[in-house]
């Protein structure tokens, strides 16, 4: 990148950098405990981890680094970038700053004015985002899928990421069952895998293992079993959310994608194995 270009990265060092400035600058003032993980039950909001003021501090800021990293690396290794992509990265850290700034002083983050606000601004950064990634890959011609099942893709990913905001904001007017996010996660599951039964060989969408991506006739056998076997789980996992107690929905959550990818991603190699041999 051009040292202009090396300029333009400064605020966002600063920014990254502000939470230690603040850190500091309180000292003695802080509380010795800060709030550093929520639940939302049928109650709303319920904080059911503290820390110290340092390890917050110092949690925001791998947070960070690591959403700068992921949002640059693309960029640079492109030789490439665009003032959407600086922007939405700009307000991603922005929003973390001040999340983390008005923890360190032990405030609750989780009453119903200041979790709604910010719910609603995570939702307009990181749907805007996606918008503009779907709708980039479109204008390049980068569809895996037909367009029919992209723009379904698309408006399933934005549904999967703006759920959990929404319950969020429910949940401070005690709205939200405890059920009701593994409900949803697993009927995105079933419906996505559903719709990837046919997908084309790319880099972006589906069992990308180094083995599909070598055979188009593994890669097409992999996921008429991934999509079947996600397709599966994701309703079994539902059922289990509905009629077991609440905390086997949490652990299914896991459960189900690792378990499914982990054999996929055997199942593919044995194929590709397979067909190498003969």
């Amino acid at each position: 990148m051009k040292t202009s270009n090396w300029l333009r990265e400064l605020p966002f060092i600063l920014l990254i950098a502000l939470p230690w400035i603040v850190f500091f600058y309180l000292g003695d003032s802080l509380p010795a405990q800060v709030p550093a993980h929520y639940s939302i039950t049928s109650h709303g909001w319920v904080i059911d981890r503290y820390m110290s003021p340092l390890a917050s501090v110092t949690t925001f800021i791998i947070v960070m680094t690591f959403i700068y990293l992921v949002m640059t690396l693309p960029a640079i290794i492109a030789k490439q970038s665009t003032p959407w992509l600086y922007y939405f990265k700009l307000a991603l850290i922005i929003f973390f700053d001040i999340i983390n700034i008005y923890t360190l002083t032990g405030a609750d983050i989780g009453t119903a004015t200041y979790s709604n606000l910010s719910m609603l601004a995570l939702g307009l950064i990181v749907n805007g985002f996606i918008y503009w990634c779907f709708k980039a890959g479109k204008k390049m011609g980068k569809q895996p899928v037909s367009e029919k099942f992209y723009n379904i893709i698309w408006v399933g990913t934005h549904f999967i990421t703006t759920l959990p905001l929404v319950l969020g904001i429910f949940a401070t007017q005690h709205w939200v069952s405890e059920r009701t996010i593994p409900q949803a996660v697993f009927i995105f599951i079933a419906v996505t895998a559903n719709l990837t039964n046919n997908v084309k060989p790319n880099h972006f969408i589906g069992i990308r293992t180094p083995w599909t991506l070598a055979d188009e006739d593994v890669w097409r056998k992999t996921h008429r079993v991934s999509s079947r076997l996600f397709f599966i789980g994701g309703l079994v996992g539902f059922v289990v959310s509905v009629v077991a107690p609440v905390t086997w929905g949490y652990r299914l959550i896991f459960i189900v994608p690792v378990s499914c990818s982990v054999y996929t991603m055997v199942y593919s190699y044995w194929l590709y194995k397979k067909r190498v041999s003969v």
